[in-house]
């Protein structure tokens, strides 16, 4: 089996993340819309605002990780084709 790097692990937690925030967020929504309780929407609201920050946050570190083990370099040098021939 294959390895799953650490860097992808996080940002792959992060957009699941962030996924469910705006999943939580459109229940909270519709919640709102069909006039539930306040008290129900507004805690799907929370719930969803704070996963949307904890989500940043881990994007936010997944980056800095890519950024800092230099693949971030390695993905866009293939991507754009900027790699130097010998």
């Amino acid at each position: 089996m294959v390895g799953f790097h650490p860097i992808n692990k996080t940002m792959t937690a992060g957009t699941f993340m962030f996924i469910g925030s705006m999943l939580i967020i459109a229940l909270g929504a519709l919640f709102h819309y069909l006039r539930y309780s306040a008290s129900l929407y507004l805690s799907f609201f929370f719930y969803g605002l704070g996963i949307f920050f904890l989500s940043a946050i881990v994007l936010f570190i997944g980056a800095l990780l890519a950024a800092k083990s230099g693949k971030l370099q390695r993905r866009a040098s293939d991507i754009w084709n900027n790699r130097k021939l010998k």
